[in-house]
């Protein structure tokens, strides 16, 4: 009956908002031009050769439209495709249509697209359907959404990894209610699997049943003291693991009233804390979080759970704002029922220290350190003790992760004539593995990191030059490693800079233990051409040489990119002479923001823009559709004072999401890096398990007997476990050597070059909005490489299932 009622009133108030939208005026409608057409497309190609495990040719296609009706109505469409499909059906699109319509204060979404009420509520997950948000002025919002969360995916014995899914619908909203000192906000969100959805029955064992699922938060902001800034936040989620149980249940969270509860319901909850409070030129501000563990809802691919949160971080500046400082500290628990036989608690630490003495000199200091202890028991310990303080360290793990990096840049000159800068790097990466307060077998490793670039630059002639040297030394339990090389590089603006056109080449050798290993030598090659203004033709070749004591080995990636922007189709009612409104898109503009300078009519400052939009990627949906807006919003102004002030608004905003697209790229690729580190670790024990597995079956007596010749029955069983334990050790270790190619190909790639890789575009597609969303909320760096981690590993697993192929296996760990 609540559920009825809370249905509804949504819809009398989602009737009520549509009537009001209707309300526009007849005669601006006559005078205004009927329908101005405006967007752009891209199209963009990726050539390989190499021994890489990848498509020799790809293509991505992405395009946007937008329809002015009148100048009352924005309806922007956008669209993106890809060869990239990895042979196997998804329950989530890849492949999207949205519209995004607004008028007013009123902005709708229809189609696939995706929303975000809150992280413990509706989350980013990717829906077909429709959502609205209502921001009018005052004191009261509302977002509310309705669509096909999963479509259903039955169940194939050719694929037995592939799971199946039942086909889910969900609906929820989020409201927002501003008093003169409280701020609330309440947010409702509900899915449920359609029982009858799949055809095919469903084997037992796979426990995939139809589920159901309320979510609900409540939200608060507010001051204490006229400047301590106070926002809590209180979530509870109810899920019922199958719908088709008929015993009742209890379930006592809040939201469990939302739901049909039966013996398979149960509740969660989360709550997150924050004060910040402003001290001098800076900030002081402490957090709590707390989520239950196994909290999740089905508006979100991932959730955080069975953690517990406290973070402390502190910012100033002084001397006139020429010393910035930035401290954080951070501690993390999970076990918070110990249902679990082991505990972690991990502390960050970090500090950042910013000096710009004059305008010439920059100098920038930063640490951060990361621990984590894990207590665990084994379970023969409870059955064995005899008091209670006996193995009270059974097993006692810490882990200590330490970075040290510094930044010195110094202005040697800098006028109209020459510009010369010389900078340098340095940092440090230290990780010890502890057990039993002793330093375990391969871990502990220590890396120094550090670069010395000199650029030197003609503004005149539009030429400029760089040059680096580049060195890693490396020493682990295993021995020591080093690499160097350097960097040179020179960029050229041609054809009054319609022309970019910039060549760089470096080598590189690497020494283990003294002894060298191999020699690579890259060439890299970018040009780019602007025609006519709306036309941006994109190239680039990587080329890459090495040479070990084993072989040679040589790859190349050509990309080749067009992007086309239109702007003011019109479709007028009726033809009028030019009024001076007219005559002001004609007007020559110049508008200069932060050394990007714009010149041209309204029309060709609006084009170049789009241009520069299109070249921004990956950024998610939502902020992409912000921007776009944004540009709407200039394109519409009625004279030129107008249109210069939503340009730079525009332009700031952009600005923003550069950055942030800056450091999404940086933490991918430092996550791959991380990765790759990793798994090359783990590659020794993956060998050595399957080759102990093999071992095991060559050596049974029944090795290469015929079933039919077998007459001990028990010990064939016994054989044949062996025979499929070994089979599955092997398919584990060819798994994870071609997640290791494929990351590896990924770390060989520059930061800004990420997008170049297939399957980099695929995940970014998939997990960016999470990760954008972190760096909004000035989460560590640590952090969010840390996240971006988590999701790549079953991301390139799930490829690897169906990419793998079982080949003959290389050992190369095996001692000779």
């Amino acid at each position: 009956m609540i559920l009825k009622r809370i249905i509804l009133i949504t819809l009398l108030l989602f009737t009520g908002t549509f009537a009001f939208s209707q309300n526009f005026n007849v005669q601006e409608l006559g005078k205004a031009k009927l329908i101005n057409v405006s967007g752009g497309a891209s199209a963009n190609t990726v050539f390989y050769s190499g021994n890489a495990t990848r498509e020799p040719f790809s293509y991505f296609l992405n395009g946007n439209i937008n329809f002015n009706i009148a100048n009352l109505y924005n309806i922007p469409l956008s669209f993106s495709y890809t060869n990239q499909k990895f042979g196997y059906n998804k329950p989530v699109l890849m492949n999207r249509l949205s519209i995004h319509p607004s008028y007013k204060w009123i902005t709708a979404h229809i189609g696939d697209v995706s929303m975000t009420f809150s992280p413990y509520t509706l989350s980013g997950h990717q829906f077909t359907g429709f959502g609205v948000d209502l921001t009018p002025q005052g004191k009261f919002k509302i977002s509310a959404m309705y669509g096909r969360l999963l479509k259903s995916n039955e169940f194939d014995s050719a694929y037995p990894d592939i799971l199946p899914a039942y086909k889910r619908f969900g609906y929820g909203f989020k409201t927002a209610y501003s008093l003169e000192k409280i701020n609330l906000g309440l947010t409702l969100f509900k899915a449920r699997d359609q029982i009858n959805s799949l055809n095919n029955p469903v084997p037992f064992e796979l426990d995939v049943a139809p589920k159901e699922n309320a979510a609900i938060s409540f939200e608060t902001n507010f001051k204490l003291f006229q400047k301590l800034q106070v926002s809590t936040e209180y979530a509870s989620s109810s899920i019922t693991e199958d719908l088709r149980v008929v015993a009742g249940g209890k379930a006592k969270g809040v939201s469990s009233f939302l739901l049909g509860r039966n013996s398979t319901t149960t509740s969660y909850n989360a709550f997150k804390g924050q004060l910040a409070y402003p001290a001098g030129k800076g900030t002081l501000g402490l957090g709590y979080e707390r989520i239950d563990p196994n909290y999740r809802t089905f508006g979100g691919y991932y959730f955080n759970n069975d953690l517990e949160n406290v973070t402390v971080n502190a910012t100033q500046n002084l001397y006139k704002d020429k010393v910035s400082i930035a401290l954080n500290l951070g501690l993390q628990k999970d076990n918070l029922e110990k249902q679990k036989e082991s505990q972690m608690k991990r502390l960050v630490t970090s500090a950042n220290v910013d000096l710009r003495p004059n305008q010439k000199l920059n100098l920038n200091l930063n640490y951060s350190n990361f621990q984590s202890f894990t207590n665990s028991r084994n379970q023969f310990d409870y059955i064995n003790q005899v008091s209670n303080y006996e193995y009270l360290d059974t097993l006692n793990f810490r882990q200590v992760n330490q970075n040290l990096g510094l930044t010195v840049n110094y202005l040697l000159r800098n006028d109209k004539q020459l510009k010369k800068a010389i900078s340098a790097n340095f940092s440090m990466q230290d990780a010890v593995n502890q057990q039993q307060g002793k330093t375990i077998a391969g871990g502990a490793s220590t890396y120094y990191n550090s670069a010395l670039t000199y650029s030197l630059g003609y503004p005149q002639k539009e030429l400029s030059f760089n040059g680096s040297i580049n060195n890693t030394y490396g020493q682990t339990d295993g021995g020591k490693s080093f690499i160097i090389g350097p960097t040179i590089g020179a960029s050229k603006l041609f054809f009054d800079k319609k022309m970019n056109a910039n060549a760089s080449t470096s080598y590189n050798t690497s020494y283990a233990n003294g002894q060298k290993q191999n020699d690579i030598f890259n060439f890299r090659l970018n040009g780019s051409y602007i025609y006519l203004e709306k036309h941006n033709f994109n190239m680039s070749v990587i080329t890459l040489f090495s040479k070990t004591a084993t072989g040679k080995n040589n790859d190349m990636t050509a990309t080749l990119s067009y992007s086309y922007s239109f702007d003011k189709i019109k479709m007028r009612p009726k033809k009028e002479p030019k009024t001076e409104e007219d005559m002001n898109l004609t007007s020559i503009l110049k508008i200069n923001l932060n050394g990007k300078a714009f010149e041209g009519t309204r029309d060709q400052i609006t084009a170049q823009l789009k241009e520069m939009q299109l070249a921004l990627n990956p950024l998610p949906e939502k902020e992409s559709t912000n921007l776009e807006h944004l540009l709407t919003l200039a394109s519409l102004t009625p004279d030129d004072k107008q249109f210069k002030e939503k340009v730079l608004d525009y332009l700031e905003a952009y600005n923003i999401e550069a950055e942030n697209v800056k450091k999404y790229k940086d933490y991918v690729l430092e996550a791959a890096k991380k990765l790759e580190t990793e798994m090359k670790d783990k590659d020794a024990s993956l060998e050595n398990a399957y080759v102990s597995a093999l071992g095991r079956v060559n050596s049974h007596k029944l090795h290469g007997v015929n079933e039919e010749n077998v007459t001990d029955k028990t010990a064939y069983k016994s054989y044949q476990k062996l025979v499929e334990r070994s089979n599955k050790n092997r398919d584990q270790l060819t798994r994870h050597r071609w997640m290791l190619k494929e990351i590896s190909a990924l770390t060989k790639l520059p930061a800004a070059e990420i997008q170049q890789n297939p399957a980099a575009v695929v995940f970014s597609a998939e997990e960016m909005e999470e990760a954008f969303k972190s760096i909004k909320e000035k989460k560590s760096g640590p952090e969010i490489i840390a996240a971006i981690e988590v999701k790549m590993i079953p991301f390139y697993h799930d490829l690897a299932l169906k990419n793998a192929n079982i080949d003959e296996i290389d050992l190369n760990h095996i001692q000779k």
